[in-house]
């Protein structure tokens, strides 16, 4: 028997018989092909492997895990990256089923920070029973913080001021250093808010999601000791979509790995599509220049999508100049063109989508197998209700809402406060609830006395009387103070011990109904609450309540993303990254959609390679790379925007995916005749019969379809995909070759052969 792993092991397998470790090695490489092979048995040194999409990526680095492991590397010496948890789950599940040793690190970067920073907290000078606030939480601190600092609150929306204060620590700028650099009024604002912002978290002992990424940049810069300790723990480092690492990311994988140099990074520049939250396309794009010696393999075949799909995202992707060259292609035969529609508007499109549906439906494809993306949430709504209007079962991808709810946010608070007394946003939303009778002006009392004193909201309560309290009010905010101290002593059970006895103690089913919170659909989230805290309890054998904690404060969109329950998938194309559909419709195929554009500029002026468009196409291409057999992709030539019917632009996209291999379809309406009042007798726009027939014999051929009867030199045209101009010029050739010169708004001249398309003609 001849072993499959190559040239390097052929020695030691000549001639003798392969050993049960021999064995597993051969049959961990068996089903891999050569650039798998290439990438798993790879073991010193850097490593980048360039994974096109659906290249069999997660199998090749799940292989090299368990590759490292047989050949002797202990699992606790391996540390891998992912993005989300729902991708570490499957790699965890992966490597198990192939029988390798466990206790490797598998995990998503805040995940691995959260975990260093309750391991390392005096060195980042945080107690290690922080808080990770959430987006609301967040959003309600940065209020607070410019009330602080007094910037008015009307011309500095909290929302948009945190963004801002995000990409500030996404480049790892501190506060002062945000002031030292601010340029204008704007940013001299913000930086008075930022500087506000993160005193308000140290007092509350918290992080929001952007600090664990910063903290432990700044730990590992500062305390090279630990820098040591973790890449003598992490001796091979792996890290997955590489090309959606921003800096301190960047820092924290160099930081680990940069004694050894074992860094494989695996990714894909052409699915780069989240530099709006810092993600830097560069680390990937120059991985070279860091690591001059690094192996380099090439994933460019394709397992999950046909050929049709491939030809048309790769003609698309290919127009974009920050990239690395790759092909992609298939050994798989047969399957559909792509499909372009073109509709009158959105409900139109959104008809048409699901009468697809019910087609596929009907061949057997199973509603679950199929998926609509769009670039932004607001297209849902006509989607949605085209498919309840045909009995089409549906979900919207939206995991993290589940911990939204404000029942759970209400026991996650209790949680929250049990393991931190001195998170003052979640005191304050619970300290009343279920209700207690403390009102808002004792709240008000409270937080004014807490601030002065330098105490917490919790710690104040204990002595509502120095706050300046009424004996009735102090005593029951002294009654929730001593409630909490009471389940501080019980921190260290289970976590849905703990859940279970704080909504027994507040007696939360009261507040539901009583006997009849059963049938609420609130008391049943609180249920499934501790159902996740239990199943939590069970998988991590030991796991504490800020572990738990910092889980649930970690969770992204998809990371609960369930199949087989009979419904099509709804989702932006955000959150489409990462998983795949036999069928797949994506919508709004339109300039300010699809390249989303928030400007006025016209697209010819702008679109060629800015980093914003070069984005907006990568976006384009993994929402495509999704589907594995049906890909439809919608444009509807008038959409709803603001309460306004707008003109639509067909995006450029379209053309730049080409003719071949895709099918088109134009199930538009003709347009009416705009100089249907101007008619004569024989119903042309000239009453002079001699003039027309002269007009008619030098600039429009007799045989022209009816609908264009009244199209001219000079007339105002809009074209399905390029938009309107204005007709300059016709060639000689005769219908159905005759050729017209355009010159379009936004794209300036085109040739165009008429009988492909179908013009509409405008009114002036």
């Amino acid at each position: 028997m001849e072993s499959r792993l190559g040239s390097r092991y052929s020695v030691l397998f000549s001639g003798t018989k392969l050993s049960a470790w021999e064995q597993r090695l051969d049959r961990l490489l068996d089903n891999l092909n050569e650039p798998q092979r290439q990438a798993v048995t790879h073991t010193d040194g850097a490593m980048l492997i360039l994974a096109g999409a659906g290249s069999g990526k997660t199998r090749a680095i799940t292989y090299r895990l368990a590759h490292l492991i047989e050949t002797g590397v202990a699992p606790w010496n391996i540390l891998a990256i992912t993005f989300t948890n729902k991708a570490a789950r499957e790699m965890a599940s992966r490597v198990e089923s192939l029988h390798v040793g466990s206790g490797a690190t598998l995990c998503t970067f805040h995940a691995l920070c959260a975990r260093l920073l309750r391991e390392f907290a005096d060195r980042a000078g945080i107690e290690p029973n922080y808080t990770i606030y959430d987006r609301d939480d967040q959003v309600r601190l940065t209020k607070e913080a410019i009330l602080v600092a007094g910037v008015p609150v009307a011309n500095f929306p909290p929302a948009r001021v945190h963004a801002s204060i995000g990409r500030a620590k996404n480049r790892l700028r501190t506060p002062t250093a945000c002031a030292e650099e601010a340029q204008s009024f704007h940013e001299e604002q913000v930086a008075r808010v930022y500087i506000q912002y993160q005193k308000l978290l140290q007092a509350n002992n918290a992080l929001d999601f952007d600090d664990l990424l910063l903290r432990t940049a700044f730990m590992l810069r500062d305390h090279s000791d630990v820098g040591e300790i973790l890449s003598k723990r992490y001796q091979y480092v792996m890290i997955d979509e590489y090309q959606d690492t921003n800096h301190a990311q960047y820092l924290l994988a160099r930081a680990i790995a940069g004694p050894h140099g074992n860094l494989c990074v695996t990714g894909d520049p052409d699915q780069s599509i989240y530099a709006w939250r810092g993600a830097d396309i560069s680390n990937i794009l120059e991985f070279e220049k860091d690591y001059p010696d690094a192996k380099i393999v090439v994933l460019d075949e394709n397992y999950r999508s046909t050929k049709a799909i491939l030809h048309g995202a790769s003609n698309l992707i290919s127009h974009n100049t920050h990239r690395k060259d790759k092909a992609l292609w298939t050994r798989r035969t047969g399957g559909a063109d792509i499909s372009v529609v073109y509709c009158n508007d959105e409900h139109a499109e959104a008809q048409w989508i699901a009468e697809r549906i019910i087609a596929l439906r009907d061949q057997g494809l199973a509603a679950e197998k199929m998926a609509v993306f769009y670039r932004v949430n607001s297209l849902s709504r006509v989607v949605e209700n085209a498919l309840r209007e045909n009995a089409i079962p549906y979900r919207i991808a939206r995991g993290v809402e589940f911990y939204n709810r404000k029942e759970v946010k209400d026991v996650l608070a209790y949680l929250k406060v049990i393991v931190n007394p001195v998170d003052d946003i979640s005191c304050l939303r619970i300290i009343n609830l279920p209700a207690r009778g403390i009102g808002a002006t004792a709240v008000k009392r409270l937080v004014e006395h807490a601030r002065m004193s330098g105490k917490s909201v919790l710690e104040v309560c204990k002595d509502g009387l120095a706050a300046g309290l009424r004996a009735p009010a102090a005593k029951k905010v002294a009654a929730f103070h001593d409630l909490m101290t009471s389940f501080t002593e019980e921190k260290d059970q289970p976590v849905a011990r703990i859940a279970n006895h704080v909504i027994d103690a507040i007696s939360l089913q009261d507040a539901f109904g009583g006997d009849d919170a059963p049938d609420s659909s609130a008391w049943r989230n609180v249920g499934e609450l501790v159902n996740n805290a239990a199943e939590f309890d069970s998988r991590t054998e030991g796991g504490t309540l800020e572990e738990y904690l910092h889980q649930v404060a970690l969770i992204a969109d998809v990371d609960h993303m369930q199949g087989g329950d009979g419904a099509v998938t709804l989702m932006t194309l955000h959150s489409a990254k990462g998983l795949e559909f036999p069928a797949v419709f994506i919508v709004g195929w339109e300039f300010g959609l699809l390249p989303f554009h928030r400007g006025d500029q016209p697209y010819a002026r702008q679109i060629a390679s800015s980093p914003q468009d070069e984005e907006e196409r990568r976006l384009a291409f993994v929402g495509m790379t999704r589907a594995m057999e049906h890909l439809a992709l919608s444009c509807a030539r008038k959409r709803m925007q603001r309460g306004r019917t707008e003109t639509q632009i067909a995006s450029p996209f379209l053309n730049e995916i080409g003719t071949e291999m895709v099918e088109i379809e134009d199930i538009t309406t003709p347009p009416p005749n705009p100089w249907a009042d101007r008619t004569g007798p024989r119903g042309g726009f000239y009453d002079d019969a001699a003039e027309r027939e002269m007009i008619e014999s030098s600039d429009i051929d007799e045989a022209f379809p009816p609908e264009y009867e009244y199209l001219r030199i000079g007339s105002l045209v809009s074209h399905p995909m390029f938009g309107r101009g204005r007709v300059v010029a016709k060639g000689s050739q005769r219908w159905p070759e005759t050729r017209l010169e355009i010159h379009f708004e936004d794209l300036g001249p085109k040739t165009i052969k008429l009988s492909v398309v179908r013009l509409e003609l405008l009114d002036e």
